[in-house]
């Protein structure tokens, strides 16, 4: 496979994720086999310290000196977590995402993964109780962000890994804690799997088949759902959900996990998306659910789902703009707010007025073009502001009087007259993306 991966592939050069373990190790010495024979090929190896064991240092510098005998050039990095629950997941996502650093663009990442952890990574997908997505095990080739990976020895037995070892006269290092059952993929490797195999002698390649079927129904599944899928997101990354009740339930949640995928998280559970449907597309004209998803959560705002970030509220935040002359910054990356000839025109203050900001007003207004108060709310509601939104939009006082919702609205004067005989104005612009989801990074979960 590894051969293949080579002939596929126009790009010679690899990065091993190379833990000095038994597999690991296999792979690193078959890589140096086929570039004897294939001098163009070029090859780095990296090596992640958990920096949780007593030997992490021994391992660390075991590495080191191999490397070093065959001239490979080693990347070290270390990594510290707390120990906590679920630290094997988290690890994972830590070690990957560090990897990912300092993966070249031209580069293809190779794994020691074998034919044993595929089985294993099945079984705990049957436990967690995941769907054909789950038990689509591990890839063969995938794309880490943007850049490639590849598992060459995903079709060989641990026994065959092993046996290839015993038979070069390897070295390597052994992780006793892999033997600690307490973790479920050590539980499943030393007490499962063996007593499967005794039963089922072909039950690995079984595992293995399994995850194609369920990995080549997926990725149809995907392909059609990409092309369904654009009938219904709107030009904010929002999901139009106005006619989800006249399509079949399991259709509509499809659409929801697939517009989640998009958005650069871990996939939620089967039990958070049928929440989702109950509770949000199911739900009252007049309701405002919402259903958190790690930091984020989903919205309904009229008839579509928002996928928003959850931020510390500021409506209790109160700044004071001295210098007009200068840009007021304002607090949790909600822009700067400037004066400029381009800007939302408004009154100046009268002299000795005291021009500050806030985040949060209550009570009945009138603004600009109308002739009775109306509650902020239903200000905002129509200006098709979502709730989330209200309170990152800059309020303008002079004093404690209200004079504009920057960008949004002014308030009128109750004395009509008055106001027209208001001569001094100013431009107040606010520079914001308080709107955009996006990410420019890439996170591996």
């Amino acid at each position: 496979m590894i051969k293949k991966i080579i002939t596929q592939y126009k790009k010679k050069s690899f990065l091993i994720a190379y833990s000095g373990g038994i597999d690991s190790t296999v792979l690193l010495h078959k890589m140096l086999k086929i570039r004897e024979k294939n001098p163009q090929i070029k090859i780095r190896a990296i090596h992640i310290n958990h920096n949780i064991h007593s030997s992490s240092k021994k391992w660390e510098k075991h590495c080191i000196q191999i490397c070093q005998k065959y001239k490979i050039p080693l990347i070290t990095k270390g990594i510290n977590i707390p120990l906590e629950k679920n630290i094997e997941e988290r690890l994972r996502i830590k070690r990957y995402n560090t990897i990912y650093n300092y993966l070249l663009y031209d580069e293809i990442l190779l794994t020691g993964h074998h034919l044993n952890d595929q089985c294993e990574t099945l079984i705990l997908s049957l436990k967690r109780g995941s769907g054909p997505t789950g038990l689509s095990g591990i890839s063969p080739d995938n794309f880490l962000g943007n850049k490639r990976i590849a598992r060459p020895l995903l079709k060989k037995s641990k026994k065959e890994v092993e046996q290839w070892a015993y038979e070069n006269n390897l070295k390597w290092i052994e992780d006793f804690s892999n033997f600690n059952i307490n973790y479920d993929r050590n539980f499943i490797r030393h007490k499962l799997i063996p007593i499967l195999e005794q039963r089922w002698p072909f039950f690995l390649k079984n595992c293995f088949r399994t995850a194609i079927i369920c990995r080549e129904e997926t990725k149809l599944k995907n392909i059609l759902l990409k092309e369904k899928i654009k009938d219904f997101i709107n030009f904010d990354e929002s999901l139009n959900i106005k006619n989800f009740k006249n399509i079949k339930k399991e259709i509509s949640k499809e659409l929801i996990r697939y517009w989640i995928s998009l958005k650069n998280i871990k996939m939620p559970s089967y039990k958070t998306i049928e929440c989702i449907y109950n509770e949000i597309i199911c739900s009252k004209k007049d309701a405002n659910p919402k259903i958190i998803i790690q930091k984020n959560e989903i919205r309904r705002y009229k008839k579509s789902l928002y996928f928003i970030k959850i931020q510390k509220t500021i409506s209790n935040t109160f700044l004071f703009w001295h210098d007009t002359n200068k840009k007021l910054f304002l607090p949790k990356n909600s822009g700067y707010l400037i004066k400029n000839n381009k800007g939302f025109k408004i009154p100046a203050p009268k002299k000795n007025e005291l021009i500050n900001i806030r985040f949060q007003f209550e009570g009945k207004i009138l603004i600009l073009g109308r002739e009775k108060r109306r509650k902020i709310k239903k200000i905002w509601q129509e200006y098709s502001i979502p709730p989330w939104l209200r309170n990152q939009i800059p309020l303008l006082f002079y004093n404690n009087r209200f004079i504009s919702a920057i960008g949004v609205f002014a308030i009128r004067e109750e004395n009509f007259n008055k106001e027209k005989k208001i001569k001094k104005h100013w431009k107040i612009s606010w520079m914001n993306s308080i709107q955009s989801n996006s990410k420019n990074f890439f996170s591996f979960y």
